[in-house]
């Protein structure tokens, strides 16, 4: 820390233009965040910037509008309602009459993560006031989840005490192995993680399955064992492009479900939500009653100061769009990411390991897909003309996980994937390379050798169909560098013996081709001037240069 105070001017701009170096938020496709902000909730944001939500008392209009945010998200997900009896006389009869009413309780949360944990947590101490009842051991929790799951997930478990049974994925799809859920159980399982839009291929698990897996396995055993839905990322695109997949509490193993607002919620970073089906679920040991702020206040969140304005962000959105409103976004969005699989799928440099582009129950792979298996597979639509029409397609996030296809690899097997990466880094896309989740051991015999990389991109709705068409053609540039630099470097190959020398020669001469977009004619002159004869490149001392700077 500096010893005296500065100019405000001089340290905006010091700090302004350091940021600059980071990366555009625009051409971020890494993240699932949303970066597009309205100008009217940038005024509400502003204007509550400095409201700390955790204040009850003092803020008694943004505690309402969480309730209401709460509201909306449970009549989204078919909580179920209940009666509440009004104590008021009706006129004819002189009898109370009673209102439905939602029996959902839930909170905003600092990200999906913290709603994870709570989710997690009040399942372990439901499971062990049974246990305790029944006078049986609490001391050995397990819980089950897909080893497509997010990081949270497991830090539940570390952090918790709770045994993490990693379930395997089906190589078909990458989404849990259903065949593997029941072998997994046991008295001591609180629960069971399901993931509505996995983070790797974007596809959803299918609930009603586990569902139905957990009613044999406590037909069999008398152990009954809850739900929690992880829709951090596809617990709105879930209610409203697929309203009549059933994955939420319309299914009674649900138990709490999460979801991400700062996704596909578009709020600002730092919003995440937890409902749980009823009081019921919310167990009174993570239950706290708290007077110091002025008044007397309940609160069951892990954090206590935490920003207010995006629960107002959130609550703007939900008014200002509507369902309608999200429909037309997230159909915008999945369009868009059905062009882009089947364009990738054109070029014959990739496959996609990604299946929202494909008819309910196909995958990529050439099976059928383990997930919403409920669905009988449909006709194959008509590419774009109808990729709007969402119930034909597996349900799926606006996500598109590719890899290099079979025929390219074998055609190019220098070349690595992370380097497609690496390339559209430098035209200022993010775009990630990384390994897929780990599968049933010889569940498919024929892809023990396959690909276990993607790429992933995911798209959101400030991916305009200019930027998309920018990105398309950026792709195949960065492959066509790719091939040029093989092909050059395998040129050399043939009058080289691969001593040192060479080798290094040969490396050099990849980087550089590299670096000059495989451009042939650039390629040849700047090996003349670079990797000449060694009596062109001597110093009047005889010293060879081992720095080939250019003039500035």
């Amino acid at each position: 820390m500096p010893l005296h105070a500065n100019d405000p001017k001089l340290v905006y701009n010091s700090i302004h233009d350091d940021l600059t170096l980071d990366g555009s938020t625009t051409l971020n496709l890494a993240s699932f965040v949303n970066v597009h902000v309205e100008d009217e909730a940038e005024k509400l944001i502003m204007e509550n910037l400095t409201k700390n939500l955790a204040d009850n008392d003092e803020y008694p209009i943004l505690i309402d509008f969480q309730q209401r945010c709460i509201s909306m998200l449970a009549n989204l997900w078919h909580a179920p309602m209940k009666l509440q009896d009004t104590g008021i006389l009706t006129p004819q009869s002189g009898e109370t009459y009673s209102t439905i009413q939602q029996s959902a309780l839930g909170t905003a949360c600092t990200g999906s993560s913290e709603a994870i944990m709570l989710g997690g947590l009040a399942m372990k101490k439901n499971w062990q006031a049974r246990r305790k009842r029944a006078g049986k051991d609490i001391s050995s929790p397990n819980i089950l989840m897909a080893s497509c799951c997010q990081v949270a997930l497991e830090k539940f478990a570390k952090y918790f005490d709770v045994e993490a049974r990693v379930i395997p994925c089906d190589p078909s799809d990458f989404l849990i192995d259903y065949d593997k859920i029941s072998e997994s159980l046991d008295e001591n399982t609180i629960g069971i993680f399901v993931i509505v839009g996995s983070t790797y291929t974007g596809g959803f698990e299918d609930v009603g399955k586990v569902s139905a897996i957990l009613d044999e396995y406590e037909a069999k055993t008398g152990n009954w064992v809850p739900i929690h839905v992880d829709g951090a990322s596809g617990g709105l695109i879930a209610p409203i492009i697929y309203p009549d997949l059933k994955w939420d509490f319309r299914i009674d193993r649900v138990v709490s479900i999460n979801t991400s607002g700062h996704k596909f919620g578009l709020t600002t970073a730092g919003l995440g939500w937890v409902v749980f089906r009823s009081q019921d679920w919310l167990p009174d040991e993570l239950k706290f009653e708290l007077d110091y702020l002025g008044g007397v206040e309940e609160s069951f969140n892990l954090n206590f100061s935490r920003p207010g304005f995006q629960v107002v962000h959130q609550y703007y959105n939900f008014l200002r769009l509507g369902y309608e409103g999200y429909y037309e976004i997230f159909n915008n969005c999945l369009i868009n990411a059905r062009v882009l699989s089947d364009f990738l799928v054109d070029t014959g440099y990739f496959k996609c390991v990604s299946n929202l582009h494909l008819p309910v129950g196909v995958t990529s792979r050439g099976k059928n897909s383990t997930a919403c298996a409920t669905k009988k597979p449909s006709v194959i639509p008509q590419r774009i003309q109808f990729a709007s029409q969402h119930d034909k397609f597996n349900p799926a996030l606006p996500v598109v996980s590719f890899q290099f296809s079979p025929e390219f690899q074998e055609k190019y097997p220098e070349i690595p994937q992370s380097l497609v990466s690496k390339l559209l880094r430098n035209k200022k896309w993010i775009i990630p390379n990384y390994h897929l989740p780990f599968t049933t051991p010889g569940k498919n015999p024929e892809d023990v050798k396959a690909n276990s990389e993607i790429l992933r991109i995911v798209v959101k709705n400030n991916l305009t169909s200019a930027l998309l068409d920018k990105l398309m053609h950026d792709i195949v540039d960065v492959v066509s560098v790719l091939i040029k630099s093989s092909e050059l470097l395998k040129s050399d190959i043939g009058d080289a013996k691969l001593d040192s020398n060479a080798s290094e020669k040969l490396i050099y001469n990849m980087l550089l081709s590299i670096s000059n977009d495989g451009e042939e004619k650039l390629m040849k002159s700047l090996k003349k001037l670079t990797l000449g004869a060694e009596e062109d490149r001597k110093d009047v001392d005889g010293t060879v240069r081992d720095s080939f700077r250019g003039i500035c």
